[in-house]
């Protein structure tokens, strides 16, 4: 159960700054230009607690998940590595294509989101790999 918790740790603090990284600093732009769409910057800082409370959910369940088809004898690095690009195609493909159909957005940027959102959960899979271990 420990290793869990370390788990869910690291993959909370990845989600974090890969998040940060992805949409605060490589996507920022686009934000901008597409400023009319979402909430204020005041709104979004009252609001934050949600986003934490979404990573802290995700984080132990994403682990949760990993460790009930974790195979021993089979290398961490490539177990967390297909897992996370496989929940990056599940879930980035599914959100980027239903955003794009609701929201006035470029089509680039829900292509940027699938793209990015892969990577993102491909990263955060290899970085389970790596911090998790069978108890």
């Amino acid at each position: 159960m420990k290793c869990k918790y370390f788990a869910s740790f690291v993959v909370f603090i990845a989600l974090f700054a890969l998040n940060y990284l992805i949409h605060g600093v490589l996507l920022k732009g686009m934000y901008h230009q597409t400023a009319s769409v979402w909430r204020t910057e005041a709104d979004i800082k009252h609001l934050m607690w949600h986003m934490w409370l979404g990573y802290l959910i995700f984080a132990p369940i994403f682990v949760c998940i990993y460790s009930k088809g974790y195979e021993e004898g089979k290398g961490n690095l490539g177990q967390g590595l297909r897992y996370g690009f496989w929940i990056g195609i599940l879930l980035s493909v599914m959100q980027g294509l239903i955003l794009y159909t609701i929201l006035p957005i470029p089509c680039k940027l829900a292509v940027c989101w699938i793209v990015t959102g892969i990577a993102k959960y491909t990263c955060l899979g290899t970085v389970l790999g790596l911090a998790y271990k069978k108890e």
